[in-house]
């Protein structure tokens, strides 16, 4: 039943594993049947790291990811919120500060978090802020969520990639856009931070692929 589909607004269904999931154009996933919001690569403070570096980051980038967050949260009802890892881009900084106002804004939240690569802070930081973590994957029967592809006979949903893919117009016109990115076992989520750069995806290596244009998911394979 992989790739059934049928549109609601600018959410997009599939049917994987028996479960009916929607892909958001926000960079999200909503499960209805769990309540459950999975995102992946927020990279949260990733901006001030830059600025920090003499690199001109505008300092609203990370303001807005925080209220698309948020407006995902209130506009679903979501009880649970799941990051298939890099919550955090790195050492502590301002912008990583503020996700502690976030938390106190989102109390009844329940937060679960798979540890990506960047997720370098120590583990207290995370266990103070009431966030669950998994240091490999989060087995949430059907589906195993993790940072990376694993080898297992699971249909695994995880990030890391940051999935995009190359369009091509006439002529040398072309554009690179975000994606949702679905394999035989697996599900490859957009990064959700807006300031964390986007890898191109090569279409023969998809059974589907899920194009983010403007407020619309598009299934281009």
């Amino acid at each position: 039943m992989n790739g059934e589909k049928k549109e609601r607004n600018n959410m997009h269904s599939i049917v994987i594993q028996d479960e009916e999931i929607y892909l958001l154009p926000e960079k999200a996933l909503w499960w209805p049947a769990q309540k459950v919001l999975i995102v992946a690569d927020l990279h949260w403070g990733k901006s001030a790291h830059f600025r920090k570096n003499g690199i001109a980051i505008p300092a609203n980038t990370q303001r807005q990811d925080e209220k698309r967050l948020a407006d995902l949260i209130q506009q679903h009802k979501a009880e649970h919120l799941i990051i298939a890892g890099d919550l955090f881009h790195s050492k502590a900084n301002n912008e990583t500060d503020a996700f502690q106002s976030w938390r106190k804004a989102h109390l009844s939240l329940q937060i679960s978090l798979v540890i990506g690569n960047h997720d370098i802070l120590p583990e207290d930081t995370y266990t103070s802020l009431n966030v669950h973590l998994h240091k490999d994957a989060y087995h949430y029967a059907p589906f195993l969520i993790s940072h990376y592809e694993t080898d297992t006979p699971h249909f695994t949903i995880h990030g890391h990639i940051h999935p995009a893919i190359r369009m091509n117009g006439n002529g040398r016109q072309s554009i690179r856009l975000s994606c949702f990115a679905q394999t035989k076992n697996s599900l490859i989520l957009p990064a959700f931070g807006q300031f964390t750069g986007t890898h191109t995806i090569e279409e023969k290596t998809c059974k589907h692929i899920y194009v983010i244009a403007d407020n619309k998911i598009l299934q281009w394979k």
